[in-house]
């Protein structure tokens, strides 16, 4: 493999028999583009960020040092209360996926990207941070590693998570897409704003995925609790089907189907929406990792790719 010690100003294109992958290292390592084989063709899998006629900028990324929002951009940890810049949006999605990451290595079919927050004097969280994120296309399988330091003091909170985004239809609109996934119970959102407004409730029966089904036509936006780390995603006149196999602290899933244009994001990750604030709180399935200074913590997120 080759080394590359200085950052690649232009995206990366991954290949194998079965995957075609494009990766940004200066937009926060951010998916551009990403297809699988299907009997002799290629399959789009999310909308390429590359294409104008898309009209999108990269919507999937890693989310790093913590997942989906935290609200106000405020939260105490340690007897300490810490407030976040981009208060008005919730502090969002972390703050490395828009910043440049340093290629390390680089092959037909790995990449490994590095972030050490000390580049960056604006870094929006009170403790530095070093990650290193490693992508392989393994097979069937496209397998993202990643490896969270804490380069401060004293401990700290932290989360992650994967953002992919999808096209809801591969080969037609309005294509039947089938989602099935186990969890324990979701965090109540009454308000609609991507934040817990109560401890963890009970999976009703019209969001339980133990088994397939369909999504249709219906609006998520929903954060799990107690998710297995595995999830299956199938396209069923398409074809393919993507299996999550993800590491034991992969411990929530967000599912978010919107109605207003023909995508969606199944996100694993660590902690759930506002899990620092739930931490503080003392509520259960927070999924927070504290992390002793110099420690750092490891995560592994597999997609599995079937086709007919």
């Amino acid at each position: 493999m080759l080394a590359v010690p200085a950052r690649a100003a232009e995206p990366v294109v991954l290949s194998s028999a079965r995957w075609q992958a494009v990766y940004d290292p200066e937009r926060g390592g951010s998916l551009l583009a990403l297809a699988v084989e299907r009997g002799g063709e290629w399959v789009d899998l999310v909308p390429d960020a590359r294409r104008p006629e898309n009209g999108m900028r990269p919507a999937s990324w890693l989310m790093l040092p913590y997942s989906n929002r935290i609200r106000n951009g405020r939260f105490m940890f340690g007897g300490q209360t810490y407030q976040l810049s981009n208060a008005g949006n919730h502090a969002i999605h972390g703050d490395v996926r828009r910043r440049p990451w340093e290629v390390v290595e680089r092959g037909p079919d790995r990449l490994t990207m590095r972030f050490d927050s000390a580049a960056h004097a604006d870094f929006n969280w009170p403790w530095p941070i070093e990650a290193v994120v490693d992508i392989r296309l393994d097979g069937d399988a496209l397998v993202q590693s990643l490896a969270l330091r804490n380069r401060g003091t004293t401990p700290m909170p932290a989360g992650f998570g994967w953002h992919p985004y999808y096209r809801k239809w591969l080969s037609r609109d309005g294509e039947p897409v089938e989602l099935s996934f186990s969890a324990t119970g979701v965090h109540p959102d009454a308000d609609a704003d991507g934040l817990p407004d109560g401890p963890v409730a009970p999976l009703p029966a019209d969001l339980d995925f133990a088994t397939p089904r369909l999504l249709g036509d219906r609006r998520l936006d929903t954060c799990f609790a107690g998710f297995g780390g595995r999830a299956t995603i199938a396209w069923p006149e398409s074809r393919v089907r993507l299996r999550y196999e993800c590491s034991p602290n992969v411990t929530h899933l967000v599912c978010f189907t919107p109605t207003d244009r023909p995508v969606m994001a199944i996100e694993p990750a660590a902690n759930a929406n506002d899990g620092v604030n739930l931490l503080a709180a003392g509520q259960r399935d927070h999924g927070v990792i504290v992390v002793a200074p110099g420690e750092r913590v490891e995560a592994t997120f597999r997609t599995v790719v079937e086709t007919d």
